[in-house]
């Protein structure tokens, strides 16, 4: 069901001459004239409609035809009064009798006159006399005609048609200067449109807000429902959703057309633009014409043989009389309101009754769109003698309220013209007239209605003539009507100097483009829709549409710095089931044969560890993001850092960072799976604020007809440095320095079973690192954990610490990444155990890298090893004096000071006020080793902050405390 969309971006076009030789030679004149050199007024707007036989008044002159042939509206009950629903055998769409409309009003319009000739509707007719008057009538008027002619028998009244009789798309541009000049918008040789890119309203701007225009084009508006018109080359536009919709098509297409020609050549005028782009689009509806529709209704005409200027190609009056009316039997009651997807419009259907000239329905419907798959799916209803109720008895409105007949005025048209009879019109195709009405139909019903109602077969008006009479097997006409089509359509193709293949300007390579263009191309690339049948003028239910329509999807997943995710399964969601991929080792995913019409949508998922990539680098890069410090440098990390899915980088994604890495935590708030994927082709609207997009994560489907080629970027939450393992290989990162290590000091106690254990973890040089994490493993059977005390360092509190005393498991992290901390052998915590078995610190305590990578970041934020030392006791005794943070702090009764003695000696203990009065002075001797002092509350004056000081022969330490 697929097949290429020309768009006419390679055509080599020849260039236009110059506007001041636009002339009839190359161009066609917007009112028809010149065309044919000789005969210049043919095919011309405003210019007499010849005859295919003579006229046939009852007087010779004017007054109409068929003076003792039956009443139209008792033949219309009798005969096209339509029981139901009549399907076309031949299955031909909608799109059929909606562009046959179209059509029509590119090459024949006849006015009416304000002479009347009503048509008497029967006593008691149940529609529009049911009370029994016989007083109600029909009204019609007269067409317009020649004032020169009707003015005796050998001068009969002829007909005008006002606007041009060629294929030439007057619908779209008009058929007089005023017209044309009015729909140019005079920019880049486009034509005006309205918002929703559709056709202008006849107001100031344009536009159905606006004020209306009284130098706007008159269009037609019977009803009245609103003043408010679509303006469009023929004033006829607005009747019916459908025909404005194909209205609306070619104006965009011309407008596109502009567009690709003013690519190619960007030094052209908007003449030059409009001009060329007028022609092509002419040139593509004669080609829709005579490639697509004509076959689709069963006419072959003659092989082309070029321009011949012999040839009228003036609109006959039996052909736009009689002949051409003959979609009011193909008309369906509904207009169908399709959506894209194949569903029916939340507002269901249309009557067709309720659709002549309601301007608003377009825009309240969302557009062409939906008509347009309507027209596609519904089968247009069987070419008989039988007329839909909506046109036959609420033609503009209910009968008794502006309601008419369309078969009753058909026929009461035919006569006003002077048409011929039926058989008259028959002999003249070459035709053996019929001399029994059975011959002309062979079910009796219909031959027995003509007989009781006509008498005569040569009294047989000719629209009623032509839908009656019996068609061939495959055939959608009887033999007469596709005659008299046959020799039209001959004539408007024979007789145009400017047909498409004939055309003097347009290039080989064009016009072999406008050949190829078919209906369903301008509809595909004019509006939103996916999917449409190759040959429109045939119905398809979407379903059919769909059919086996089937498509390969396939993509690449990689991070942001090219390296493939392996191992990600790929699924495509559909209207049962899903289909299932899985990337391989270079990122790759591939489907076969998807079901275009039932997948919805394509979602990406891999199984992995929330800490996959998580460690103290990517907090410190998010502490200086926060901090403003230094930016994270992409839309994907900024992502990446939002842990908490709230749409910003906060203290709280901090936190959660933290909790995982110390293990308090296996997964991040609000997050259900590590990686996340964007489409590779979304463009942020701010890359520095990737929040404020409406970011898709996979794709969704919107029926492809074509095979789909999806790449993604994946990120990891929480890997700010593209760390993270990617499956069948780790990403590429910062190979570790090979400066010297952040070096972890403890001292290697011995103990017995029963001692109290305090193990300090002191950093040798921490001033040259911003950050590290580290795990450690204890034996707890060997040591029953009872506490954690942290150091002075900054940044660094409980909060830095996981404790899981049970696993007999500790992690830890610390960064500082705003300044650098001037720190030489300084504490970072202090362990207390409660031995439970004699040994060394170091029989019981390892660093476990099998749980958290121990690592460090200088100040450079290059990655360095940890190491943990264990320091025999005279190593530790040889370390500076330390004084640590009394406990509790801040305390009410008794505080403990621990300090460390690098040897025994005395030591002396003062304490001071804020006001550096000292208060409390306390001296002892110590062994060397860790040892403690006890001072009580009720030694000082009173609340408040106080400050102790440790002096001994090695140093002396200050610190605060409180007491509250």
């Amino acid at each position: 069901m697929r097949r290429p969309l020309l768009t006419f971006a390679g055509a080599i076009l020849l260039a236009i001459p110059l506007l001041a030789q636009f002339d009839f030679m190359n161009y066609r004149t917007i009112d028809g004239r010149n065309n044919n050199l000789t005969f210049t007024e043919w095919g011309a707007a405003h210019t007499r409609m010849p005859r295919m036989v003579g006229a046939f008044y009852s007087d010779g002159v004017s007054s109409p035809a068929g003076v003792s042939r039956p009443n139209p509206r008792e033949i219309s009950n009798a005969i096209f009064a339509q029981p139901g629903v009549m399907s076309e055998p031949l299955h031909l769409s909608d799109f059929t009798w909606v562009f046959g409309q179209f059509l029509d009003h590119d090459f024949g319009l006849t006015p009416d006159t304000k002479e009347p000739l009503m048509i008497n509707v029967p006593v008691g007719d149940v529609h529009f006399d049911p009370l029994g008057t016989g007083k109600v009538v029909i009204p019609m008027a007269r067409n317009v005609f020649d004032p020169a002619t009707g003015t005796g028998p050998g001068n009969p009244r002829e007909h005008v048609n006002v606007i041009t009789s060629f294929i030439d798309g007057s619908n779209v541009y008009g058929s007089d200067d005023e017209r044309a000049n009015w729909l140019r918008s005079f920019k880049g040789g486009k034509l005006k449109v309205s918002k929703g890119n559709m056709m202008p309203y006849n107001t100031v701007n344009n536009e159905y807000d606006g004020e209306v225009d009284p130098t706007a084009p008159p269009m037609a508006n019977p009803i009245g429902r609103s003043k408010k018109l679509y303006v469009a080359g023929d004033e006829r536009a607005n009747e019916n959703a459908l025909l404005a919709s194909v209205h609306t098509l070619f104006v965009r297409e011309h407008n596109r057309l502009c567009d690709e020609l003013a690519k190619a050549h960007p030094d052209w005028t908007d003449e030059q633009l409009y001009q060329q782009a007028r022609k092509i689009n002419s040139g593509i509806i004669q080609s829709i014409v005579y490639n697509e529709w004509l076959p689709t209704l069963r006419l072959q005409l003659p092989a082309y043989e070029g321009y011949k200027p012999e040839v009228d190609p003036s609109a006959m009056n039996e052909f736009t009389g009689a002949a051409f009316r003959l979609g009011h039997t193909l008309l369906n009651g509904t207009l169908r309101r399709i959506l894209t997807t194949g569903e029916l419009h939340p507002e269901g259907h249309i009557a067709l009754r309720d659709a002549f000239f309601n301007v608003e329905m377009l825009e309240e419907s969302g557009g062409l769109d939906v008509f347009f798959q309507g027209m596609g799916t519904q089968v247009m209803q069987t070419f008989d003698a039988k007329v839909v109720d909506d046109v036959r008895n609420f033609l503009f409105g209910p009968p008794g309220a502006g309601g008419l007949d369309l078969a009753a005025i058909n026929i009461n048209r035919g006569r006003e013209r002077g048409l011929p009879d039926f058989n008259t019109m028959r002999k003249a195709m070459g035709l053996t007239p019929y001399i029994a009405f059975q011959q002309m139909h062979k079910d009796p019903r219909i031959y027995h209605t003509l007989l009781r109602h006509y008498r005569k077969v040569n009294n047989i008006d000719l629209w009623v003539g032509l839908l009656v009479e019996q068609r061939g097997s495959g055939e959608l006409f009887a033999p007469t009507l596709k005659e008299i089509l046959k020799r039209q359509f001959t004539a408007f193709r024979d007789g145009d100097r400017f047909f498409y293949e004939a055309d003097p300007v347009l290039t080989d390579e064009e016009k072999t483009e406008i050949r190829n263009t078919a209906f369903h191309d301008v509809i595909m690339r004019n509006t939103s829709m996916k999917m449409m049948q190759d040959h429109v003028f045939e119905a398809m239910s979407f379903d059919l549409i769909c059919g086996d329509l089937a498509v390969n999807v396939s993509g690449k997943i990689e991070t942001e710095t090219g390296t493939p995710l392996y191992n990600t399964t790929v699924m495509i969601g559909m209207e049962s089931g899903t289909m299932q991929s899985t990337s391989g080792t270079d990122g790759g995913f591939n489907f076969d044969g998807v079901p275009s019409c039932s997948a919805h949508d394509m979602l990406l998922a891999k199984e992995d560890d929330f800490s996959n990539g998580v460690n103290i680098m990517d907090l410190i890069k998010m502490f200086k993001h926060i901090l403003g410090d230094e930016l994270l440098d992409s839309p994907y990390k900024m992502l990446a850092a939002d842990l908490d899915g709230s749409g910003s980088i906060s203290l709280s994604d901090m936190i959660a960072m933290q909790r995982l890495i110390l293990g308090q935590t296996n997964t991040f708030p609000n997050a259900d799976t590590p990686w996340r994927f964007v489409p590779a082709d979304f463009v942020f609207d701010d890359p520095h604020n990737p929040f404020a997009s409406d970011m898709p994560e996979g794709m969704h489907f919107d029926l492809p007809t074509a095979d789909v080629h999806q790449d993604f970027v994946a990120y990891k939450l929480g890997d700010l440095n593209n760390s993270a393992s990617a499956g069948a290989q780790a990403l590429a990162i910062a190979p570790r320095s090979a400066g010297d290590p952040l070096h972890i000091n403890v001292q290697d106690l011995a103990f017995q079973a029963g001692d109290r254990v305090r193990v300090a973890f002191r950093a040798a040089d921490l001033s040259a690192f911003q950050g590290y994490q580290f795990a450690l493993s204890f034996d707890p059977e060997a040591l029953g954990y009872e506490s954690l005390q942290s150091g002075a360092i900054p940044n660094l509190n409980k909060n830095n610490f996981g404790v899981f005393a049970a696993d007999g498991a500790i992690t830890t992290l610390w960064s500082a990444p705003a300044t650098a901390v001037d720190a030489q052998d300084a504490t970072l915590f202090t362990l207390e155990f409660v031995a439970l078995k004699a040994g060394k610190v170091s029989d019981y305590l390892i660093l476990d890298r099998r749980q958290l990578r121990a690592e460090a970041y200088d100040l450079g934020l290059n990655e360095r090893p940890l190491a943990l030392n264990f320091q025999s006791v005279d190593a530790a005794n040889a370390a500076s004096l330390e004084v640590y943070q009394n406990r509790p702090n801040p305390f009410d009764g008794e505080t403990l000071i621990p300090f460390r003695l690098p040897e025994s000696g005395q030591a002396t203990l003062r304490v001071f006020d804020a006001a550096g009065r000292q208060l409390l002075q306390r001296s002892a001797a110590f062994d060397a080793g860790n040892q403690e002092w006890t001072i009580s509350g009720a030694d000082l004056p009173g609340t408040g902050l106080y400050f102790y000081r440790l002096e001994t022969s090695a140093g002396a330490v200050t610190r605060k405390m409180i007491r509250r």
